[in-house]
């Protein structure tokens, strides 16, 4: 195949002191079987510290650096998209490795197959039996939050599964699945290899840093038409780097801490488009909170997940949902005590 038939491609990474998993994610982009002169990195770093630039210098990227008083995740990639250029962009984490040299090949063949889909992602995580067992965990299920899995949110699709589970309207199509997604139907996608034709999201979704995140803008395209996507029956492999569980654990309650009462979810109001587990029907999430913190379908869920691939990893799974029904209730009432004690104080 002539190197013009491939479309072009702007890799978007952000970063900020990244130098841990960083080589690993360039290394495999430029090892692809895939035309590298129609492959362009651009890296948005919010003022890294640590050895992030001298890695990346070694790569043929574009270096774009970010006021590291706005940076976060979200931000820098935003200011990464509004440098690119080509065809497609493809939003790889610098914790992301692309497992194999065909990767980008079978990535970009749903855009060349079929006009109407805009964005795609793989079907899975990649698992890696020698990875360690936080990251096992994840890959099997697809999702590092138990809550948001039972809530049918999960980032991809778990090993538990053979076929594509989500909501949408699906059609298998061989290599890929193409999904129609309504708004309230769209799981969690735009994030962790996630690719999508920039042309479009640039005329048709809020890219501008400050009002870029994940999801939203894929709501906003889902809401002016553009709502089909594909899944590759491919993966991607997410070196989460939590270490063990405690510290995942305490990681998560800092995050919610931040993104759902603290000062960036003060910063996000009046912004976000899209609402998250927030979103979700009051009894749902009841039904998902009786589930997890009950043990019995967990251990079930873990129990089919062993019948499929037999790794240990599947049974911290009815561990992890308890705590992290602690771990929200926590923090959810944490904050309700601390909101209701300010404008106690303040009247």
């Amino acid at each position: 195949m002539k190197n013009n038939n491939y479309p072009t491609i702007s890799v978007v990474i952000a970063t900020h002191n990244s130098s841990r998993t960083l080589g690993r994610c360039l290394t495999s982009i430029r090892s692809q079987q895939y035309p590298q002169d129609r492959v362009e990195i651009i890296i948005a770093d919010g003022a890294s510290g640590d050895k992030t630039r001298e890695i990346a210098s070694g790569y043929n990227v574009r270096w774009i650096a970010v006021d590291p008083a706005k940076q976060s995740a979200e931000f820098n990639k935003a200011t990464g998209i509004s440098h690119a250029k080509n065809e497609i962009l493809a939003m790889i984490d610098h914790d992301n490795v692309l497992p194999h040299d065909l990767w980008f090949q079978n990535m970009v063949q749903p855009f060349r197959q079929q006009k109407d889909v805009v964005g795609v992602e793989t079907l899975r995580y990649h698992y890696d039996p020698h990875a360690s067992l936080l990251d096992r965990y994840f890959a099997l299920f697809g999702a590092g939050d138990p809550l948001v899995w039972y809530l049918g949110k999960a980032d991809r699709l778990s090993y538990i599964y053979d076929t594509y589970q989500e909501s949408g309207i699906v059609k298998d199509c061989g290599a890929y699945y193409t999904v129609r997604f309504e708004p309230d139907t769209m799981t969690t996608i735009g994030a962790n290899g996630f690719l999508v034709r920039r042309k479009i999201l640039m005329e048709h979704a809020q890219v501008a840093p400050g009002f870029y995140f994940d999801m939203d803008v894929n709501v906003d395209l889902i809401l002016k038409g553009y709502d089909t996507y594909a899944f590759v029956k491919d993966s991607i492999l997410h070196l989460t780097g939590y270490g063990n569980i405690w510290n995942f654990l305490k990681r998560r309650a800092l995050f919610l801490s931040q993104y759902r009462f603290g000062k960036e979810a003060e910063k996000r109001k009046g912004v976000r488009r899209f609402g998250d587990v927030s979103g979700m029907g009051v009894l749902r999430l009841v039904l998902v909170i009786i589930i997890c913190a009950t043990w019995i379908i967990p251990l079930y869920d873990s129990i089919r997940g062993w019948r499929k691939i037999r790794d240990r990893a599947w049974f911290i799974h009815p561990f992890l949902c308890l705590c992290f029904v602690l771990i929200y209730g926590w923090v959810t009432i944490k904050y309700i005590f601390y909101g209701n004690f300010r404008k106690f104080l303040e009247k």
